[in-house]
């Protein structure tokens, strides 16, 4: 955080507005993990008003995004909405397949959150076509494992079974071993609801293995159902 504000400083005293655009979005994704929305705002909002002259419509969508993304977390739904279909219109300008990826499953959480589980599945179909279109890996298997979830929650175990294994295909050719272990938790969610407790333990000793090997402690709560599994199996 101190480095990019050093740096961000630096180019504010030079009057150096491109270089200061990757800094001040750097600075602001950091703001947004960290929680701090309103630092993050303020920063993605000065982004846009650098671009205000020259408007690359791929930066400016994404940084819509991320401001929609800020919203939604905040529980603002309507001004997600907003900023998420502004986004919209910008990244069609730039034709970027992948980034209309990222805001199409964005919008198809906000749906979720919304209790518009069938909405949101249109949403994660649009962004799996788009993330196949740009060939990106990463963005296909966190969204199969989002679609996963919302066909959970509509009880079509069939199909979000389908969706985690995906996501856990993908998570694996990626050698991502924190999202294949999530996406294995997902798996045994489907089949503890279906009452295959052999296989939800299966999966959660995979999934509590993939952590050792990362040098993650297990989770407590992830061992104590593991071992409810494995004695309703018996």
């Amino acid at each position: 955080m101190r480095c990019f504000e050093a740096a961000l400083n630096d180019q504010r005293e030079k009057r150096d507005p491109q270089q200061a655009i990757g800094i001040l979005v750097d600075l602001a994704n950091v703001c947004a993990i960290l929680g701090d929305r309103d630092r993050a705002r303020s920063l993605y909002q000065e982004v846009l008003d650098l671009h205000r002259d020259t408007p690359d419509p791929r930066t400016v969508g994404l940084i819509l995004c991320n401001l929609g993304n800020l919203s939604r977390e905040a529980g603002e739904a309507e001004r997600a909405r907003a900023y998420y279909l502004e986004a919209m219109d910008r990244l069609a300008e730039a034709a970027d397949s992948r980034s209309l990826g990222i805001l199409q499953s964005n919008v198809g959480l906000l749906e979720r959150d919304l209790g518009r589980p069938e909405e949101a599945i249109v949403c994660f179909r649009k962004s799996i076509d788009l993330y196949k279109e740009s060939g990106s890996e990463e963005g296909l298997a966190s969204t199969w494992g989002q679609l996963g979830r919302t066909f959970l929650v509509l009880g079509k175990h069939k199909d979000a079974e389908t969706c985690f294994n995906h996501s856990s295909t993908h998570f694996g050719r990626l050698g991502d071993l924190t999202g294949e272990a999530e996406a294995l938790r997902g798996l045994a969610d489907v089949y503890e609801a279906r009452n295959e407790r052999d296989l939800a333990a299966r999966c959660m000793e995979r999934a509590i293995e993939l952590y050792r090997r990362l040098g993650l402690p297990s989770l407590s709560s992830d061992i104590e159902r593991l071992n409810r599994l494995v004695k309703g199996a018996g």
